[in-house]
Parts: structure tokens; sequence; C-alpha cells
């Protein structure tokens, strides 16, 4: 499991037992009681250790290893037919129906309230399609929470089969709503893997979305919806008000796991557990992008009044209605930044320019060149998670260069020993094969890695391998180009951070991927991609460039596609103790290039 080095703080959540992993444990013992080994002592006991797990894991290492002969992609721009199987990972193939599918949804409040002429029979199959298109990969198959993604995430995904929810306008106790159900769908969770699907599902497709997920829980079944929790008019803010909710704040003991700094940061915060007995992740309520029922005076009154079911959040409707004003009223004087509604799935442009290009992330070519800000959602619950990405593009027609930007207080980079420090890092993921955004037949990979028959190009940096492949004797322990922390804590094929490089040559490694778990560079022939990065005033930035033509099978070929490619990001907090799949990340946006004229 990725979530903390230290295994004692969290649950072991959807380990596999396997010698494999029997393994791997023993490696995060030697890490954790010899951090001050020298390299070429751990280095003989890692091996020793290693090949025991080799052994048994190499045949499932085999398994998931990419079949790339048997690969392939349609040309650029062929339509995705209505009579073709879809495919959901290894989860088999389905048909779908003419129309099944809208093109990126649009929902306004109008859209919220379920229509009254919806026939349950038909949304069955729809919704199911959909659900195996989009959530299975984390939601599971059976919707228990436990799909191919859980081990890479914390908190876990909701589990439907219990028909606990926590984000309703109903009492405690009680079912959602329809429209609790689609505010969450549309609207996402701030501060966990789950993102706003609004840009991807039209307001038909949710509601059958929600008509499956309902078909999880007998309780749909048997029990009425809970009556709407009606917010009467507001009371205004004001110094006597806010002063009562410090009191009740006190009183009613909030400190115990928000803390006195609202930060979640209380006395009890690190031992909390939900209805499944998995940790407890209490936000920092000084900043409105995290709430995760609504930001507004009226939402944290509406979450006050019916509590978040399944969690240590109980219901306040037993209190006075002025005294849960007073609460929301002093809960948002504390906040410290504003809120900024989040874009998803938006069109980024690599523009055109008459000059070379080089990875100098401030060569003057970058000068007024505009960027696109993309939210990001950890993977892992962590404070002050990095929150966006600035992006920007050019080409010459001949080479294209990304320039991303994040804000980062810490420069976490290349250590000798590199068990205790953890580096800092980026990626940016192309989809393969003629695949187009949310259009009819959601012909798209999964944004975490892809999945079967849907490959992704990704191009990884690491921080401070710049300065890193300039020492050879510091990199000596590194052998064939393992990255010890990742061995340890994520095993081989895990994610793109597991290696230092394959070619020696520069700080981006190259590879594909067809679902978690079957990461594979490019032979050294193929890294074809080179970057650079610096961090200044708090603030990374890294260029990768490439030449705009393939020079693989299993390369993007911006010179010759039309339709856009699909791109995500991935940023590592080296203070944050990110490796492998602790990380944070984009859903898909949509990458046009402008090529110059002739």
């Amino acid at each position: 499991m990725d979530f903390a080095p230290s295994f004692s703080k969290y649950p072991l959540w959807g380990m596999k037992t396997s010698e494999g992993d029997t393994a791997r444990v023993g490696v995060i013992y030697i890490q954790r009681v010899g951090l001050n080994m020298k390299p070429k002592f751990f280095h003989s006991v890692f091996i020793l250790l290693v090949l025991v797990g080799l052994c048994s894991s190499s045949a499932m290492a085999q398994e998931h290893k990419m079949d790339h002969s048997a690969m392939d992609h349609s040309v650029s721009g062929q339509e995705y037919r209505a009579d073709e199987p879809m495919d959901h990972g290894d989860h088999g193939a389905m048909h779908h129906e003419e129309g099944l599918f809208r093109t990126r949804g649009s929902h306004d409040q109008a859209d919220q309230y379920k229509p009254e002429d919806v026939d349950a029979k038909s949304l069955l199959a729809r919704g199911r399609n959909i659900y195996m298109h989009m959530c299975v990969f984390c939601h599971g198959v059976d919707g228990n929470g436990g799909g191919q993604a859980v081990e890479y995430l914390y908190p876990w995904p909701r589990d439907f089969r219990a028909g606990i929810f926590k984000f309703r306008t109903t009492p405690t106790g009680t079912l959602p709503r329809d429209e609790d159900l689609y505010r969450t769908i549309i609207s996402g969770i701030p501060g966990t893997s789950m993102p706003a699907w609004k840009d991807a599902l039209s307001p038909q497709d949710t509601w059958a979305l929600i008509h499956h997920i309902k078909n999880f829980s007998a309780r749909f079944k048997n029990e009425p919806q809970g009556e709407k929790i009606e917010v009467g008019a507001s009371l205004a803010s004001s110094p006597a008000l806010v002063a009562r909710g410090k009191e009740l704040f006190k009183e009613l003991k909030c400190i115990r796991c928000h803390g006195e700094s609202l930060k979640g940061d209380g006395e009890l915060a690190e031992s909390l557990m939900d209805a499944w007995k998995h940790a407890v992740f209490v936000h920092d309520i000084t900043d409105p992008n995290y709430f995760k029922s609504g930001h507004t005076p009226e939402d944290l009154f509406r979450t006050l009044t019916s509590g978040l079911d399944g969690t240590p959040m109980g219901s306040y409707i037993h209190i006075p209605e002025e005294d849960r004003w007073a609460l929301v009223h002093y809960i948002r004087s504390k906040s410290v930044k504003e809120f900024k509604e989040a874009e998803f799935e938006t069109d980024i442009y690599s523009l055109p320019v008459g000059v070379e290009l080089n990875a100098d992330p401030f060569s003057p070519v970058w000068e007024g060149v505009a960027s696109t800000s993309l939210v990001l959602r950890p993977l892992s619950a962590r404070r002050e998670a990095v929150e966006f990405i600035n992006v920007a593009s050019v080409n010459n027609g001949e080479q294209l260069a990304i320039r991303l930007q994040w804000e980062d207080p810490t420069h976490d980079a290349f250590s000798e020993l590199h068990s205790d420090i953890f580096r800092d890092g980026v990626a940016v993921q192309f989809a393969l094969g003629a695949v187009t955004l949310h259009t009819h037949g959601h012909n798209e990979p999964f944004f975490g890695m892809g999945n079967r028959n849907k490959p992704v190009n990704i191009w990884h940096w690491k921080a401070g391998l710049d300065e890193a492949l300039e020492a050879e004797d510091d990199l000596e322990y590194a052998g064939g180009g393992v990255d010890m922390d990742a061995l340890i804590y994520g095993g081989i094929m895990s994610n793109p951070v597991y290696r230092l490089n394959a070619t020696g040559e520069n700080p981006v490694e190259e590879m594909n991927a067809e679902g978690f778990g079957t990461v594979t560079p490019q032979p050294p022939e193929n890294q074809n991609v080179e970057g650079q990065g610096e961090w200044k005033d708090g603030i990374w930035t890294v260029v990768f460039i490439r030449d705009m033509p393939k020079t693989g099978k299993w390369d993007v070929d911006f010179a010759q596609r039309i339709d856009p490619a699909l791109v995500a990001f991935a940023v590592w907090d080296g203070a944050k103790e990110d490796r492998n799949g602790r990380k944070v990340i984009s859903v898909w946006q949509r990458f046009n290039v402008k090529k110059p004229t002739p």
C-alpha cells in the first residue's frame, strides 16, 4: 500500500496476500530499521530479499506486462461504432445501443430534479454501461468500493451496498434524495479522488447512472427517501454571532477532531474510523475549497443539520437553528482562502512559434504564452496538497514543448540514500489511438493509467536527476535502474515513479501502460522526450520537449494528428512523502495542436 512510510498509521486496505507481498514487507522492515546502511550493503540485502519475492511474482508481472505486438490502434478520426463492444478493462465487454451516450454534459439547477417521465427499466442497461466505463475502477463491479484503483486511494471510494451516503439534504439515518446523488456526481468531492463529472455526462446519463447506483443497495427498494431538510432564512453574520459560534465550537467539543485552528489537527483526528472501519481524514476547514458538500453558508448549515452518515460527524439538528448559524459563521470567519470554481476537461492549445525550441524552463519563447490552470485531485488525502497546475505549450512544426508550473514551498530532490527523502516529480499522460473525450461510445481510456486495449503514453520527470546524472558515484546503488523507494512502497510495476532513467542521459523517462500494474518503459532507442526543471521562489517549472512525428508505435503523433489528443497530469510532492500511487492527478483534458502556417 502507498499511504505512508509508517504502516501503523493507516490500515493496509486492499493488501493482497501473496509471497510477493511478503517479500515487500521484508524490504519495508529493512528500510525502517536500517536507514543508515551504506548503499552497497543495502543493495546486497535488497537483492537477497527481492529474489525471494520475484520467484513468485514474476509470473504475475509477466501476465500484466503489455503485449505491444498484439495491440493495434485505429486511424485518427475513425468513429467509434455503436455495434462494437465497449471495453471495460478486465470486466469484459458489453454491447450498447445507438445513442446511448450523449456528448458532454450541460447541467443547470433544473436538471438536478428527477424527471417525472423517467422509465426505470430503460435506465438499467444505460446506467450500468456508464458505471462500467467511468466508475468501476474505483467503486468496483459490485459497488463495494474495492475497484482496481483502491490501493492507491485514501479515503476509500464509497461502498454503495449499505446505502449509507454522507452528502444529503435529508435527516441522519435516512436515504439521500435522488437530487443529492445527482449533485455529488456532477460536482465531485473536493479533497478526494472523486472528480466532478458535470462535463462528462449529460443530465440524462447522470440520471441513468443514479438508477444503477441505487440498485446496489436494497435500502432503496425497501425504504422511502428521506424528507428534504428545508433551510429557512439565513442569519447574517455578526460579531456577536461569530463569538457565539466560537463558544459552541468548544462546548460541543468540535476541537477534539477539527482542532482549535480548524485545520483538522484535533487530538482525535488520527484515530477516527468510519462505518467500514476505515481511517477518516479530517480536512482543513479553513479552506472553503475542501468543503465536500458545498461551501456556501446554506451548504454548511445543511451539513451541520444532516450530519455525515457513516462518519464520526453527527447531526446537530438538536441544537437551535440560531446556534447552527453561529457555528456556520464562526467557521467561515476562519477561512484563509477564497473559493475557486474548478474547471474540468478543458481545451489546452499548443501554439505555433517560429523559433527553435529547447528545454530551458525560462526560455524567452514562453514570454507572453498563455497557460491553462487545471485542478488536481489527491489520490491520497493530505494537508496543503498541490491544488493546481498551469500548462502551456508551443510548437514550431518540428518540435513540441510543454511547460508545467505548480506551487511547492519545498524543494525535494535526489538524495544519496533517498530512503527518508522523497522527490518532487511530474508526469504527462497521453491517450493513444483514435479516442475522443466523452463522445458517442465513451471510447477514451481510464484516466488512471489507461486500461486493457486502451494504452497510454507517459512522460515522467523527477526532481534532482538533472544533477544526479552528473554524479555517477551517487547512482552506483541503483543497479539496473530500479528506484528503491518505489520497490519498497509500490512494487516494480506500480507506477511511472519507479525507475531512475533507462537512458542515463536525461531526467525524463518515457513509458506506456494499459492499467494499474502494467507500466512498461520504452526501450532506450525510443526514449525521445527530453526535459528540464527548475525550482524558484516556491514554484516548480518543468519543460518537456519532443519531436512532433512519433518515433515509435506507442507514441503520440503530433505531426499527423487532427483530433485533440487526450492528456492528463500527475504531480508528486516529496515533502508529503509522495511516491508511486501517492500523488495528485488531473482527469483527461483536450490537447489541441495548432501548427505553424506554411
